[in-house]
């Protein structure tokens, strides 16, 4: 009867490690998903000013030079 105290002790403390460390995967999980998603923001702020930048760059007004020959 004892044997079967311990080994249902020792059961116990498995299931309770077990559960410790599943709160410790879940937070874990939830701190990466936030930091995913500031950096899915950041990305999509760095697009939209590229897009901007190339809008800008499609639009500017150039002036045609011509080229100079170093042999002449």
């Amino acid at each position: 009867m004892e044997s079967l105290d311990e080994e249902l002790d020792l059961q116990l403390q498995k299931i309770n490690n077990l559960e410790m460390n599943i709160v410790m995967m879940q937070e874990n999980i939830s701190i990466l998903s936030e930091s995913l998603k500031e950096t899915q923001r950041y990305l999509v702020k760095l697009a939209n000013s590229q897009m901007e930048l190339t809008r800008r760059l499609s639009s500017w007004p150039y002036i045609k030079v011509p080229k100079e020959n170093k042999g002449e």
